[in-house]
């Protein structure tokens, strides 16, 4: 049997380092020594997988316009962007003296880039939003990070040519260092100065300001490392849990086990006007006194867990479903984080629990649209360094469940449908890693019409095409 990574025809023509243009004055420059400290908010992912995305994008010039003029292109404002965002060049470090890992920025510093040529055929098969596409298959596209005992790489970057087809630009980060929003930011920095670089009388286009990353720590205000510690203590105790294993480790702890050749992803969508009907739903079946916050991503994340529950109805006895969601704190905090800010800056609230059996009855869309509601609506009410303890007491009563802990990766805020590098928007973006675990993906519609796309991998193309039958209204 033929595996999916044959099918891909995959060939590496080019393994290389971009590296920051060095002497380049930009603003932030002084923001950043040799090394750049890592904050509580960056220690609560520090040992998550990294984040990997693939863009791809539609182009039907000839191999030798793409060889001469796109891919020098990529490279080049790619060195441009590094220059404004150097720790993305460094590397994440933990010396066995120091209590936390940082990251130290060095003259040598660069970025993996690999360029690879595949079959043409693929990039109608991966970019169509409506196929359902092998897992392995997609992973193909995106690069990995070097990641050993002692450090780990940022970011890495792998430029994809479909001949006749189009492109794609894989992209992997690590989340202990930026969060999605440092991550798009950055990306439409580099795609601002790709389009650019022909359009400026001097070869290097300068960075808006907005556009620049901000790297002062010392707008996160926790001055005595409790919240950091808190975090960070965490991973040290779960490290210490395998006999041998070495707590300051810079690997990853990864999540949901391996991925089989069956394992398969695809991408729904929900309308505006799907979502007017699941709030309709919502309203009509809700207590009067209620005050639900049924925003698109309430809305849409809430069908998502209750069609996922579905699919596994063999397996709903008293089981509990556990689930959670990221959201950016620079506007929550007091005072307020600049909304530039690199690194992360994401937290939750407290893990939601529901029984199974509530989730899949009639009334299941609504008790999780109102469950998520009221933690989105707590978000506002506390400030966060005062809850961070009773928010990271709830993930230790997590239970083991048939469902995992779902989660969700990407936001419709992040816009990552209008990241053009010169030769238009993408066709398709997709969250690889959430093959990594029980998580969905979410970004806006394509089309711009106030919609949702909606990421997801299951075990068996059986299981996604329950879910499917559950999901589409």
């Amino acid at each position: 049997m033929e595996t999916p990574a044959a099918r891909t025809s995959m060939k590496i023509v080019e393994v290389t380092q971009v590296s920051p243009i060095p002497l380049l004055p930009v603003d932030n420059a002084h923001q950043i020594q040799n090394s750049l400290p890592l904050t509580c908010f960056d220690f609560i992912w520090i040992k998550f997988p990294p984040v990997e995305r693939v863009f791809f994008y539609e182009f039907t010039a000839s191999s030798i316009h793409f060889n001469t003029i796109v891919l020098p292109r990529l490279k080049q404002s790619l060195a441009l962007a590094l220059s404004y965002y150097r720790p993305l060049a460094s590397h994440l470090c933990w010396d066995q003296h120091d209590p936390k890992p940082y990251i130290l920025c060095a003259p040598t510093d660069s970025v993996s880039v690999i360029v690879a040529e595949s079959n043409p055929d693929n990039f109608d098969k991966l970019s169509r939003k409506e196929n359902i596409v092998n897992a392995i298959e997609l992973r193909s596209y995106a690069p990995s990070l070097q990641i050993t005992d002692q450090t780990a790489t940022v970011i890495s970057v792998q430029i994809t040519f479909f001949p006749g087809s189009g492109f794609s630009i894989g992209f992997a980060a690590h989340h202990g260092i930026l969060d999605g929003k440092s991550a798009a930011m950055f990306i439409k920095s580099w795609a601002y100065l790709c389009r650019n670089l022909e359009q400026e009388n001097e070869n290097s286009p300068k960075l808006p300001h907005h556009m620049a990353p901000f790297f002062d720590r010392s707008v996160i205000k926790d001055p005595t490392d409790k919240i950091a510690m808190l975090y960070l203590n965490r991973w040290l105790i779960a490290a210490k849990k395998n006999p041998g294993a070495n707590p300051q480790s810079m690997k990853v702890l990864e999540r949901g086990g391996a991925i089989s050749e069956n394992h398969v992803r695809a991408t729904f969508e929900l309308s505006k006007q799907d979502i007017s009907t699941l709030r309709g739903k919502v309203k009509s079946k809700s207590k009067c006194d209620d005050v639900l916050h049924l925003s698109s991503f309430v809305l849409t994340y809430a069908h998502a867990i209750v069609c996922f529950v579905k699919t596994k109805a063999a397996e709903i006895n008293n089981e509990k479903v556990n689930f959670i969601f990221a959201a950016d704190f620079r506007n929550r905090l007091v005072p307020p984080v600049p909304a530039n800010y690199f690194g992360n800056c994401i937290g939750s609230d407290k893990m939601m629990v529901i029984e199974a059996k509530d989730v899949v009855g009639d009334e299941g869309l609504v008790i999780v649209a109102k469950t998520i509601s009221d933690a989105v609506t707590n978000l506002g009410k506390y400030e966060y360094y005062e809850r961070a303890e009773e928010v990271h007491s709830s993930f230790s009563k997590l239970e083991s469940s048939p469902f995992g802990l779902i989660g969700v990766a990407g936001s419709p805020k992040l816009e990552v449908y209008s990241v053009d590098f010169g030769w238009g928007r993408p066709r398709k973006v997709d969250v690889v890693s959430i093959d990594k675990g029980h998580n969905f993906s979410l970004a806006e519609s394509r089309d711009q019409s106030g919609g949702m796309e909606i990421g997801f991998v299951m075990k068996t193309q059986e299981e996604l095409e329950a879910f499917a039958s559950f999901f589409i209204l």
